[in-house]
C-alpha cells in the first residue's frame, strides 16, 4: 500500500487537470450548499402551503351549517350519514387522501379514504372540536398527498442538477482558457530551463506580461546571461590554471629529479657519515682506553714520587736546605697537579665506560664541608669563605664522590674569586633534595656558556687559569649518577652561583635508611 502510495504520488498530473478537478471540487461544494439551501427553504414552503390547504379544507368543513348543527346537539357524537356524506365529498377533494371524524370517546363517528393511495404517505394535520362552551366535542384528522411537494422537489433538483453541470461545463471551458494563457508562458520557462541544463546558456524566453510571471522571465533572461559570463570567465580560468598546473608539474618533475638526486647524495653522506661515527667511536674507546692504561700506568710512580716528596718536605730523612725546599715545593704542588689531572682522567674514562660505582650512605655534610675547604683552600690568596649548613643536615652519596664533586666546584671557585674576594657554601634542605649554593665573587660566566662549561675538555677563558677542563663534566656526571641535577647562575662581573641537588637522608619508623 505504502509503495502504491508513493508511487501515486510521483505520478505527474499536469497543471491543467489540477486547475479543472479544483474547479469542479468547487463548483460541486457550491452547488450542493446552494442546492442544500434552496431545497431546504422550498420544502418549507411547501408544507405552510400544505398546512393552510389543509386547515382551509376543515375549517370550510366546520363552518357547514349541517355540521354546526349536529355540534349543537349535544357532547357525545355518533354515526351520521350527514356527516358521512361531507366526510366523502371532502376526500374527493384535490390531494386529500382521507379525512375522519372522531367523538370524545376516541370512536370514528365519519370516515373516507381515497383509494390507490397508501395513507402512510400523507402529511397529516389533526384540529380538536370544541362547542361554544369550549367542551371538547372530538378531534379531526386530515392527510393530504405529498405529490405536489414531490413533484416540485423534483423540479427544483433537477434545475440545481441542470445549473451545476452547465457552470461546469463554463467553468471548464473557461478553465481550459485560462491555463492555456496561464501556462504557455510556464512552458516556455521549463522548456528554456531543460535546453539550459544541456549546455545552451544562450537560450532566452520571450514573456512580454506584466506580472509575476513577466518579471520571473526576466530574471530567467538575466540569470542565463550571468551563467553565460560565469561560464566564458570560469572556462578562461580553467585554461590559464590547466596552463600553470602543466607549468608546476614541469616544475614538480624537474624538482623530483633533482630530490631523487640529493637523496642519493644524502643516503651517501648518511653511510659516510655512520662509518665516520663509527671510526670516531671506536677512535674515542681507543682514546679512553689509552687514557685508563696511561693514568694508572703514570699514578704508580706519581705517587711514589708525591710521597717522597712529602717525606723529604716533612723534615723526616733531615733538616732541609732553605735554598732548596723552594725548589722541593714547586715540585710537590706540580706533583698534586698531575695527580688530579691523572685522577680526573680516571674517573671520565670510568664514566665512559659505565664501571663508575655509587655506594649512598648518609654523611653529615657540616663535618666534611670543612675539610673539603681545607684541602683546596689556596695558601697564596687572601679570601674570605662562609660556610652556612645546618649541622643535622644529613646527605645520602657516596662519600668518595662527594668528595670529588665539592672539590672539583670549590676548586673552580677558589681559582676564578680575586685577591679579597668571598666564596660561600651554603646548603638547605628542599622536599626529599638537598640544595647546594657555591657562590665566588668571580668574573662571572656569559649566558651563552653556561651550557658548554659542563663539556669535556671546555674552558671558559682557554687554559688561562690553568685546568684540564673535567672538573665540571665529573661533578655534573657523578651528581646525576645520584639522581640529582647541577646548573649555573652568573652575570659578568658580578660571580656565580653554582646549583646542585642531591638526596637527603631519610630514615623508616624502624630506623633504616630509605634507599633511592
Amino acid at each position: 500500500m505504502k509503495s502504491f502510495l508513493k508511487s501515486f504520488f510521483r505520478f505527474r498530473i499536469s497543471l491543467t487537470i489540477k486547475f479543472l478537478m479544483a474547479m469542479i471540487c468547487l463548483v460541486v461544494i457550491t452547488s450542493g450548499a446552494f442546492g442544500w439551501f434552496f431545497l431546504g427553504r422550498e420544502a418549507s414552503q411547501l408544507h405552510s402551503r400544505l398546512d393552510g390547504y389543509g386547515k382551509s379544507i376543515i375549517n370550510d368543513f366546520l363552518s357547514d351549517r349541517s355540521v354546526s348543527l349536529l355540534f349543537e346537539q349535544g357532547p357525545r357524537l355518533t354515526n351520521h350519514p350527514v356527516l358521512q356524506g361531507i366526510t366523502e365529498r371532502i376526500v374527493m377533494e384535490k390531494d386529500v387522501i382521507f379525512f375522519t371524524v372522531i367523538n370524545s370517546h376516541g370512536e370514528w363517528v365519519a370516515h373516507a379514504i381515497r383509494k390507490s393511495i397508501d395513507p402512510r404517505n400523507a402529511y397529516h394535520i389533526t384540529h380538536s372540536i370544541q362547542s361554544r362552551e369550549g367542551q371538547s366535542l372530538g378531534t379531526l384528522q386530515l392527510g393530504l398527498s405529498f405529490g405536489q411537494v414531490e413533484e416540485r422537489m423534483f423540479d427544483l433538483k433537477r434545475d440545481i442538477l441542470i445549473v451545476a453541470l452547465g457552470v461546469i461545463g463554463i467553468g471548464f471551458l473557461f478553465t481550459l482558457i485560462f491555463t492555456r494563457i496561464l501556462l504557455k508562458p510556464i512552458d516556455d520557462l521549463a522548456s528554456a530551463t531543460e535546453k539550459i541544463t544541456e549546455g545552451n546558456l544562450s537560450q532566452t524566453v520571450q514573456i512580454r506580461s506584466r506580472d509575476e510571471i513577466g518579471d520571473l522571465a526576466r530574471a530567467f533572461n538575466q540569470m542565463t546571461l550571468q551563467l553565460k559570463d560565469s561560464r566564458n570567465d570560469l572556462e578562461k580560468k580553467v585554461e590559464e590554471r590547466t596552463r600553470q598546473l602543466e607549468g608546476n608539474i614541469a616544475e614538480i618533475n624537474n624538482a623530483r629529479t633533482v630530490t631523487l638526486k640529493m637523496l642519493e647524495s644524502l643516503e651517501s653522506a648518511k653511510i659516510e657519515t655512520e662509518r665516520v661515527n663509527l671510526e670516531l667511536k671506536e677512535a674515542d674507546q681507543t682514546r679512553m682506553k689509552f687514557i685508563g692504561m696511561a693514568s694508572h700506568e703514570l699514578k704508580t710512580p706519581l705517587t711514589a714520587i708525591k710521597a717522597n716528596i712529602d717525606f723529604i718536605l716533612a723534615g723526616k730523612g733531615g733538616n732541609v736546605p732553605v735554598d732548596l725546599r723552594s725548589h722541593l715545593l714547586t715540585i710537590q704542588r706540580n706533583t698534586n697537579r698531575i695527580q688530579a689531572t691523572m685522577d680526573h682522567m680516571l674517573d671520565i674514562t670510568r664514566i665512559k665506560s659505565g664501571r663508575l660505582l655509587i655506594d649512598k650512605e648518609p654523611i653529615l655534610l657540616s663535618e666534611v664541608v670543612g675539610g673539603y675547604i681545607h684541602e683546596v683552600k689556596p695558601v697564596d690568596k687572601n679570601l674570605t669563605i662562609q660556610a652556612d649548613i645546618p649541622e643535622e643536615l644529613l646527605v645520602y652519596a657516596d662519600r668518595n664522590r662527594l668528595h670529588d664533586i665539592f672539590i672539583n666546584l670549590l676548586s673552580n671557585a677558589f681559582k676564578f674569586t680575586p685577591e679579597g674576594g668571598k666564596v660561600s657554601i651554603i646548603a638547605r634542605q628542599k622536599g626529599d633534595n638537598i640544595l647546594h649554593e657555591i657562590r665566588d665573587t668571580g668574573p662571572g660566566i656569559p649566558e651563552d656558556k653556561f651550557d658548554k662549561i659542563f663539556e669535556e675538555f671546555y674552558q671558559v677563558e682557554g687554559n688561562k687559569h690553568g685546568g684540564t677542563g673535567l672538573g665540571l663534566p665529573i661533578a655534573k656526571r657523578v651528581i646525576e649518577e645520584h639522581g640529582g641535577r647541577i646548573w649555573v647562575e652568573s652575570l659578568p662581573g658580578k660571580g656565580s652561583v653554582f646549583y646542585f641537588t642531591l638526596p637527603a637522608f631519610k630514615e623508616k619508623e624502624d630506623g633504616r635508611p630509605v634507599r633511592s
